[in-house]
């Protein structure tokens, strides 16, 4: 989830949070904690639950609980005295008060498309049919192969083209350029025989 409010953008997925796409570094527990504060934003979180979401039910001093709690008003340009983001219901707990926009996670992809020019078609097709098909067929099996290993799925294929996506881009890049030199050099090995 990716929740924005100001000039900041607090990214669950990520652990990230940015300030005008600054990253800001903060330490796991104070991430944690603005992250709580920000999904429970309609009620004032009371310190039992910060410890029990935050600190997993350990036991906490007050001192620790404070010291978060600045580190995370520091983080968003918030302070104790003005409260913008961060408000003290005193004896109660604590509330994030900024307007927040939420996003789902944008999930990237890439879509690759693989073409097989096969140069000499006509002519291979016209002397050998079957072994040509075979070859091809062949080719195929390996460019299956390597978009499976690089968790990519096959979604539509034209003519001498496959299209595949990948969930997340540098899972393919490695590919580049090695499912057609494996399969011309797997032709070349079975034309030797």
């Amino acid at each position: 989830m990716l929740y924005s409010f100001e000039d900041f953008s607090l990214d669950t997925a990520r652990r990230e949070l940015r300030r005008s796409g600054t990253p800001i570094a903060l330490q796991p527990q104070v991430f944690d904690l603005l992250e709580y504060l920000i999904r429970n934003r309609e009620r004032v979180v009371g310190k039992d639950d910060l410890l029990a979401a935050v600190w997993k039910g350990r036991i906490v001093s007050e001192w620790n609980l404070s010291t978060r709690i600045n580190a995370a008003r520091s983080a968003i340009g918030d302070s104790g005295e003005e409260q913008r983001l961060i408000r003290t219901a005193h004896g109660k707990g604590f509330r994030f008060v900024g307007a927040v926009r939420e996003e789902e996670e944008t999930v990237r992809k890439l879509a690759a498309i693989f073409a097989a020019d096969v140069e000499g078609y006509s002519r291979l097709m016209g002397q050998d049919e079957v072994g040509t098909l075979r070859r091809l067929t062949a080719c195929r099996a390996i460019l299956d192969e390597r978009i499976a290993a690089y968790r990519g799925r096959i979604f539509g294929s034209a003519g001498d083209s496959v299209i595949a996506d990948f969930r997340q881009c540098g899972r393919c890049c490695p590919m580049r350029g090695r499912g057609s030199r494996s399969a011309r050099q797997r032709q070349r090995n079975q034309a030797r025989r």
